[in-house]
């Protein structure tokens, strides 16, 4: 269950890369795993590499991730009105900012943020 809950993290972060490339719907459900996967492993690899986070530091990013997208969900099937969900959704967002930023620092998490902005940006799906 963790493992689909971060690819879905992980779909809604390169579903506009991929569609630059090759339009997600095209894809076959295998090929949109491998995608999914290659950049989850980008990610895994420059928050390890790059910005020197522990095993701990990334499971518990993943636990944050996890429990923010359950969140979002709950919002979504709950809410009464759309003004109301977006309300929620930013709250719980705020949340999780705190909490990545616990995790990693502000710093760090600035860091990631303009890595991923930037592959996005290279591939086209971002101006």
């Amino acid at each position: 269950m963790k493992k689909s809950i971060m690819m879905t993290l992980a779909f809604l972060t390169i579903a506009a890369w991929v569609s630059a490339q090759q339009k997600w719907s095209d894809l076959t459900a295998e090929e949109k795993q491998m995608k999914l996967e290659a950049f989850r492993a980008d990610n895994q690899k420059f928050l390890k590499d790059s910005l020197g986070l522990t095993k701990t530091q990334m499971d518990d990013i993943d636990n944050v991730n996890i429990c923010y997208l359950s969140t979002l969900d709950r919002i979504d099937r709950y809410g009464k009105t759309d003004s109301g969900k977006e309300e929620y959704a930013k709250a719980v967002t705020a949340a999780r900012s705190a909490q990545l930023d616990a995790i990693m620092g502000a710093e760090k998490r600035k860091h990631f943020q303009a890595y991923v902005k930037a592959k996005l940006k290279k591939s086209g799906a971002i101006k």
